[in-house]
């Protein structure tokens, strides 16, 4: 990919992730001003709930798939759709008892009805978001990024409708727990079609069992990296309850939809690195361009949450959340070290270094969990946030030194 195909699709990328943050914060005013914090809080803990087990339904192949294709001896669009049909039989292998499993896991643990219904709502959710994923996947190293784009912004879209339309004329929550999943499987049937054009899946019954093999050790990074997300939540809603985690989710929702910029900084040069990384210099170009961008979107975007969050919040969110966006400056620390992760994140994944990538992510929810249960009693909401920041910058720290010679190398 040349700089200008790199720039017209990260155009593309950011047209539509602008529409995301849009949608995406005012979905979250909606729901504010739609449902009692008590409410909200079991939306969005059943969510981070069955988010927890996102390893089982997201399972690496967005770097097993790359991996897989670009080791292929017959080139990388024959090795794609090999790729494609041995994710899609291993996600069917895994999803449906996966789903049971967690159902029944959640019966357990949960009393309340409406948590249960949240839980299996999510949980639909995540199994056609699991197979609308891998299409994605296969758009996105086909360089398939306008269509990538126009189909998120798209999704978006459609969910902040679901939700005006719901509670304006439909009913309560109930129903839009109902049209999630409705839209859950549009946008899985949406997907299908528009890949399947691109990309015939091919089956290796011989290759499943080295697929399934990185797709597991990629997704441990993966799945940890978005646990430690929902650590705080979780914490908080076991702690404080679940009006705190409604007011905590105020000010980190905006941090939420900013870590949108990283997802999609990673989700373009991805496919790239894999693409480059047998030759060195052209590696070594694509960080170069990639340190770049980062540098460019970290700074602003990082001191923009710390200056202007405050007043944003509050033209949204009055008075009801007041205590809640004097923290939203803290955030900004987090968005930074978000940013200041990609480079050292993609090189890692790149070189299949899992034994680095999963030792560093796991040190760094360790520390996480041991900072909530020290820091939350003593501080509230706030102790959430600096075990938050403390984790991720010592994740940080690790990442970089694991990453130096690579560093040193790019330098010269």
């Amino acid at each position: 990919m040349n700089f200008k195909k790199l720039f017209e699709s990260f155009s593309y990328l950011s047209i539509s992730n602008i529409v995301v943050i849009g949608c995406s914060a005012y979905a979250t005013v909606l729901l504010a001003n739609y449902l009692e914090p008590e409410v909200l809080g079991i939306l969005l803990t059943g969510e981070a709930f069955v988010e927890m087990f996102s390893f089982f339904f997201t399972m690496g192949f967005k770097n097993s798939i790359l991996e897989y294709a670009n080791r292929d001896k017959d080139g990388f669009i024959d090795g794609l759709n090999t790729a494609l049909g041995n994710a899609l039989i291993i996600r069917f292998a895994i999803a449906i008892p996966m789903c049971i499993f967690i159902y029944f896991f959640a019966k357990n643990i949960h009393t309340d009805p409406l948590m249960i219904k949240v839980i299996v709502t999510y949980l639909l959710v995540e199994f056609f978001k699991s197979f609308t994923n891998i299409f994605g996947v296969i758009r996105k190293a086909l360089d398939q990024f306008k269509l990538v784009a126009s189909l998120t912004a798209f999704n978006k879209i459609m969910q902040l409708l679901t939700i005006f339309v719901v509670f304006k004329y439909l009913g309560g929550i109930e129903i839009l727990l109902l049209a999630y999943i409705l839209a859950a499987l549009i946008k899985f049937l949406v997907s299908f079609f528009t890949t399947i054009k691109f990309c015939k899946p091919k089956f290796d019954l011989e290759g499943i069992p080295s697929m399934l093999k990185q797709s597991f050790l990629f997704g441990i990074f993966d799945y940890m990296e978005e646990a430690q997300s929902k650590i705080d939540r979780l914490m908080i809603n076991y702690i404080l309850g679940p009006s705190s985690v409604a007011f905590y989710s105020i000010p980190s929702k905006l941090n939420r939809l900013i870590k949108i910029l990283p997802k999609s900084i990673k989700q373009l040069f991805l496919p790239q690195l894999f693409k480059t990384v047998r030759s060195s210099k052209d590696f070594q170009s694509t960080i170069k361009k990639l340190f770049i961008l980062v540098i460019g979107l970290a700074l602003p975007i990082a001191l923009g949450i710390y200056y202007f969050s405050k007043p944003v919040l509050s033209f949204f969110f009055y008075e009801k959340y007041a205590p809640a966006i004097e923290l939203a400056p803290l955030f900004a620390f987090i968005a930074l070290i978000w940013f200041l992760n990609i480079i050292p994140s993609l090189i890692l994944a790149t070189q299949s270094d899992h034994k680095g990538r999963n030792f560093i992510q796991f040190i760094s929810i360790v520390v996480n969990i041991l900072l909530n249960f020290w820091l939350i009693p003593v501080y509230g909401i706030v102790g959430a946030i600096w075990a938050t920041i403390i984790a991720n910058f010592i994740k940080l720290i690790m990442l970089q030194i694991r990453c130096l010679p690579v560093f040193l190398k790019a330098s010269v």
